[in-house]
């Protein structure tokens, strides 16, 4: 297969230099070429040769670039991107980032947020939260101009909300977010009983902020927006959690976590912040919640 590769590579080479004189006569073997490169990046990703299929990849892109084809090029570029993945993730960015910027201007914004979020699953990968976030939400602003982008444009800002939360303390932000997408899901029939999760993430980053007045005015305003939130399991656990914290009652704390979590798992984001709710009380307790596993129910 890498010979193969290799054949097919020199192959592209010399009808590009044979291109170079036939362009005088008015001829142009360019898709020959150009299918040429992609042949032998098809045999060097057999032979798991990432490095030289993506070069193969890049060397199309260049050719799509001169002869002004951006969608091909950008194309070309996202390949190219995804292959230097899996060798060099930093490397790949600024391949993606290059058909960011050809499909913005043609347009092709669903392309756009696609990409930005491919970005932004990189740099979770590379644990740099900061710049994911930061991606999570460049990649919210391509997918809210296309009209069929809905859905993943709230999954990517909801990301974007968690993220900036939890590394950039951008509390108020993020309860922003979570409750503008709540509203929206209650005008879904099919999406209305994710509001609740909404509103629990919203409600948690109140009782974090430690204004425990507005907490109690904003879970009561969910309520009214959401008849069915004010029965749920979620609410009683948020007037649960702040009864706790009134009371500085670490104990009642713990047997509210552990009873809800029985039901419900919570998930890593909700338990982080749970933790730094608990660490703030000054009892210490038989129960650990830890920040990044889960919770301790032995």
């Amino acid at each position: 297969m890498e010979h193969e590769a290799k054949e097919l590579e020199k192959k592209a080479e010399a009808l590009s230099k044979k291109d170079f004189f036939s362009s005088f006569f008015g001829t142009d073997n360019t898709d020959e070429v150009i299918n040429c490169y992609n042949m032998a990046a098809n045999q060097y990703k057999l032979a798991h040769k990432w490095k030289e299929a993506a070069s193969c990849i890049l060397k199309n892109a260049a050719l799509y670039k001169k002869n002004s084809e951006t969608s091909y090029c950008a194309n070309a570029y996202l390949e190219a991107g995804n292959i230097t993945k899996k060798y060099d993730k930093l490397e790949a960015i600024k391949y993606i980032e290059e058909a960011v910027k050809m499909y913005a201007t043609i347009g092709r914004f669903s392309n756009c947020g696609k990409c930005e979020k491919n970005i932004a699953e990189i740099y979770e990968d590379l644990f740099d939260y900061n710049s994911a976030s930061s991606y999570y939400k460049k990649a919210a602003y391509y997918f809210e101009m296309d009209e069929y982008s809905k859905s993943v444009y709230t999954q990517c800002i909801v990301k974007y909300a968690e993220l900036s939360a939890q590394y950039n303390h951008q509390y108020e932000d993020a309860i922003s977010i979570f409750e503008n997408e709540a509203e929206k899901a209650l005008k879904n029939s099919l999406l209305q009983y994710g509001a609740r999760d909404y509103y629990i993430k919203a409600g948690i980053l109140h009782i974090v902020i430690g204004d425990i007045v507005n907490a109690r005015i904003s879970i009561d305003k969910y309520s009214s927006n959401d008849p069915r939130f004010a029965s749920s399991r979620e609410k009683k656990f948020l007037d649960n959690i702040i009864d706790a914290i009134t009371e500085q009652n670490i104990e009642y704390f713990e047997e509210i976590v552990h009873e809800y979590d029985r039901v419900t798992k919570l998930d890593n984001w909700k338990v982080y912040f749970l933790y730094n709710i608990k660490s703030k009380l000054n009892v210490e307790g038989n129960v650990e919640l830890t920040p990044d596993g889960g919770v301790d129910l032995t």
